[in-house]
Parts: C-alpha cells; sequence; structure tokens
C-alpha cells in the first residue's frame, strides 16, 4: 500500500463533499444538483479508496465507485438543462440515464476491466481502450457544459478560477483512469490536490467568491 495514494483518495474524498456541501447550501437550483453531484463522486472516491485499503475486494468497491460516478454524470446533465422546457429536461435526462447504463453494462460485462494495484501502490482501473473511450466522451460532454453555466454565477476572477479550476479536475480525472505510467500519475495527482487547494481557500473561506451569486 502507497501512503501517498491513500492520502490522494482521502483528500479527493474530503475536498469533493465540502464542495458539494457548500454548492448545496446555496439558494440556486443550479448550484444544488451540481453540488449532489460533486457527492456522488465524494462517494465514488469513498469506494475506491475502501476497495484500496481492501484488495481482496477491490474490484468490488471499484464497481461501486463507478456506479456512483456514472449516476453523478446524469445529475450534471439535468444541472446543465437548467434553461431547456421541463420536458425537453426530462426527456434529455432519461436518455442520458439509459446511456450511462449502456456504459456501465459494457464495462461490466461486454468489454470488463480488471483493477489492480501496482507492485508502486497505484490504484489502475485498467478499462479497455473502448470503455476509457467511453468514459472519456461522458465525462467531457456532461461536465464541461455544467462547469461553464456554474462559473458564468461568479464574477471575475472567481469565475475563470471555477471554470478552469474544475476543468483542470476532470481532465485529471481523465488521466487518472486512462494513464498507466507512475511518473505521470504523480504530477496528475500534485496538480489535481493543488487545484482543489487553490478551490476550497476560495469557495469555502471567501465570501466575496459568492457576492454575484446571491
Amino acid at each position: 500500500m502507497n501512503s501517498s495514494v491513500v492520502l490522494f483518495f482521502v483528500t479527493n474524498v474530503i475536498a469533493t463533499a465540502l464542495l458539494g456541501g457548500k454548492f448545496i447550501s446555496r439558494n440556486d437550483s443550479l448550484f444544488k444538483y451540481f453540488g449532489i453531484g460533486l457527492l456522488l463522486d465524494a462517494v465514488a472516491f469513498a469506494m475506491w479508496t475502501i476497495g484500496y485499503v481492501n484488495p481482496e475486494q477491490l474490484l468490488t468497491f471499484v464497481t461501486f465507485g463507478a456506479v456512483a460516478l456514472l449516476v453523478s454524470l446524469v445529475v450534471f446533465l439535468y444541472a446543465s438543462l437548467e434553461q431547456a422546457p421541463a420536458s425537453t429536461r426530462l426527456l434529455v435526462t432519461i436518455l442520458g440515464g439509459v446511456a450511462v447504463a449502456g456504459i456501465f453494462y459494457v464495462g461490466r460485462y461486454v468489454d470488463p476491466a480488471n483493477a489492480f494495484i501496482s507492485p508502486e501502490g497505484f490504484l489502475f482501473f485498467n478499462l479497455t481502450p473502448f470503455v476509457q473511450m467511453l468514459y472519456t466522451f461522458a465525462l467531457a460532454l456532461v461536465t464541461l457544459p455544467v462547469i461553464d453555466l456554474v462559473a458564468r454565477k461568479f464574477s471575475a476572477p472567481y469565475s475563470a478560477l471555477v471554470r478552469y479550476g474544475l476543468i483542470a479536475e476532470v481532465v485529471g480525472g481523465i488521466m487518472l483512469i486512462t494513464n498507466k505510467d507512475v511518473q505521470t500519475l504523480y504530477i496528475t495527482g500534485w496538480i489535481i490536490g493543488i487545484v482543489y487547494l487553490a478551490l476550497w481557500v476560495t469557495l469555502l473561506f471567501n465570501r466575496k467568491a459568492w457576492s454575484s451569486t446571491n
């Protein structure tokens, strides 16, 4: 077990949960659904952490984490359709739910992965190239639009931090599920941690950041 990896996962659980709770506490439906999505992502990281420290149950908890992540994508999709007519929003969300269910089915039963912990103590999801493609498209298509909408609620310079900080986290997540180079993963982990720290300090402790969102 690599203590740095454990610290990375635990930090991500805490960071995502705190940011999710902060967004949920706001009187804005977009923020609330975005916060729910972040809390589901925190659950995903928690499941992967449990699997990492219990290697004999790794595949089970990796699956639980994947389910939480995919459900969060449906919530993010619903949030991004805030301005759409109710019927359109419902239809697209249902279609999104069907799509992520399909991704789960393919990744679990048609083209299954075999997650493992490397000798260096890194957790590799070991997704096949086809499933990596599905997750990458889903993450990009769903999260980028809602991140842009959330960022627009903030005034400069906080809007830039929210937009590019959250995009950096999404890109980092994609790197974690697609890359197997140890050095690259170390660098990615540091980038994710530094960006989360910047978002924490700004969104949790700086009231001015939220002044334009009231």
